[in-house]
């Protein structure tokens, strides 16, 4: 029997386990690309499993690309058979990135099938406090968009008005109001760096990749001397995967203020994307020096040593980190691991159970 030579190329056939499992780790690590790309692979094995719905959905709320996690999360609501921590999961994520209504629809479905006790308050009491903080939310959302409005009709001549408009509608999901709000405030103030940031978050909230990258340079030419322009571009190149433009804006942001932490923080991230562990240490361990207290950089620390096969200097930087942020999933998760990989089964399973909590 002859074998096709496709077979020979191809290799064996992609496991979705396997793929959505990586993609959950890299989300752990922080690597939101490949996350992405492993959950997207997974997706298109197994377009109607709920796990890689909610994991893909996640991956895209974080990395900016609302419209496709909203879309996500529907298709995982028209599914039959959803467990109950699964619509919990789902009305929680979408609650955290400002679909309030969304939410309540996933809440009201978990509420259906919900057991006697949810979070040790019965059931009853549970949703209607859940709800009650929902509709409380969504009321001072609302107040506050329209407060902004009769601020930007009353006084137009202010241009933070406009500007914390566009942000609010932003955080409350409602992107394609917040992309006209900047398109208007930008013909108005053409020259106000903070207009033409929130036009840049505006275009990328809303998939307008090539204008949100010139109004990102376009603010640098705007104040050329300063480290904030550098560090915004840096950060959408991080967003859309171009981690070698990232690393130069974060690095010429160093430069400009080599004072500011964070922008030793974000060049060292980069320089670990990049495969440059050495300079990438570097870099993290003067964001450390500037701020003794800052849990991701121990959290990359940690991984730059993992990668280099030092697991205890890792596991030290691990605990460090959950020290000084006792809320860090991604810290847990990987001591997790480095504590099953050393035998030490009690602390490991203490570290998941943590980490599932949070």
């Amino acid at each position: 029997m002859l074998v096709p030579a496709h077979a020979f190329l191809s290799g064996p056939a992609e496991d979705w386990k396997s793929l959505y499992n990586q993609g959950v780790t890299a989300i752990e690590s922080d690597d939101l690309g490949s996350a992405r790309l492993f959950l997207e692979r997974a997706n298109a094995l197994q377009p109607n499993n709920p796990r890689v719905l909610l994991a893909l959905a996640s991956v895209y709320f974080k990395t900016g690309k609302g419209p496709r996690g909203l879309q996500k999360v529907q298709t995982l609501l028209g599914l039959r058979g959803l467990d109950f921590r699964t619509l919990m999961a789902a009305g929680q994520l979408l609650m955290g990135y400002g679909y309030l209504a969304k939410a309540a629809e996933a809440f009201k479905l978990a509420q259906k099938i919900a057991p006697a006790t949810v979070e040790r308050k019965p059931s009853p009491v549970y949703f209607a406090k859940l709800f009650a903080d929902l509709l409380q939310e969504s009321k001072q959302n609302q107040e506050a968009v329209e407060h902004l409005q009769r601020l930007v009709t009353s006084e137009p001549n202010d241009p933070g008005h406009s500007f914390r408009l566009i942000l609010m509608l932003a955080r409350t999901a409602d992107f394609g109001r917040s992309y006209q709000e900047a398109q208007r405030a930008l013909e108005k103030f053409p020259t106000d760096p903070q207009i033409v940031l929130g036009y840049a978050l505006a275009c990328y909230f809303t998939q307008h990749t090539d204008a949100a990258e010139s109004a990102y340079l376009r603010l640098i030419q705007m104040e050329p001397e300063s480290d904030q322009p550098y560090f915004a571009l840096g950060n959408f190149y991080t967003d859309i995967g171009r981690f070698d433009e990232a690393a130069k804006d974060f690095g010429i942001a160093v430069s400009k203020d080599p004072r500011n932490y964070l922008n030793h923080y974000m060049h060292g991230v980069a320089l670990f994307r990049l495969n440059q562990p050495v300079k990438a240490t570097s870099e993290l361990r003067k964001a450390l020096e500037l701020n003794p207290s800052h849990a991701d950089s121990c959290f990359w620390l940690a991984r730059i040593a993992l990668r280099q096969g030092k697991t205890d200097e890792a596991r030290v930087e691990f605990e460090r980190t959950i020290k000084l942020e006792p809320k860090h999933i991604g810290a847990y998760y990987q001591l997790g691991l480095l504590y099953a990989r050393a035998g030490e089964v009690v602390k490991s399973e203490e570290m998941f159970r943590i980490q599932r909590k949070l």
